[in-house]
């Protein structure tokens, strides 16, 4: 279940004190500043665990948290409602894992 909590603000100085507070987790408001737009949800995972979603329409950045862990950071896709983290996952804006990038390291002997 996802709910909406801010839907393309724009942030100005006069409302960014208001804007700022009602964020969390506290890392996701270093996102914000004047002059961006910005959308923040919040979902509960099929584990029953709370995430955040916090979305910068203007720069095309997002981030992503479960459960009081540190925001994943990536890249916010308007088209498809996904944020592909800087770690290489795909999220859906609801917080499911839509792709995880698996790396391989080569066995030399």
């Amino acid at each position: 279940m996802m709910k909406t909590l801010l839907k393309h603000v724009l942030i100005t100085p006069r409302n960014y004190p208001r804007i700022y507070s009602r964020i969390v987790p506290q890392d996701q408001r270093e996102a914000i500043r004047a002059g961006i737009i910005v959308s923040h949800y919040t979902f509960n995972t099929r584990l029953g665990q709370t995430g955040y979603v916090i979305v910068s329409h203007t720069t095309r950045r997002a981030g992503i948290s479960f459960a009081g862990e540190p925001t994943q950071w990536g890249v916010w896709s308007e088209e498809t409602g996904t944020i592909q983290t800087d770690g290489g996952r795909l999220y859906s804006r609801v917080g499911e894992l839509v792709f995880e990038a698996v790396t391989q390291t080569e066995e030399r002997p």
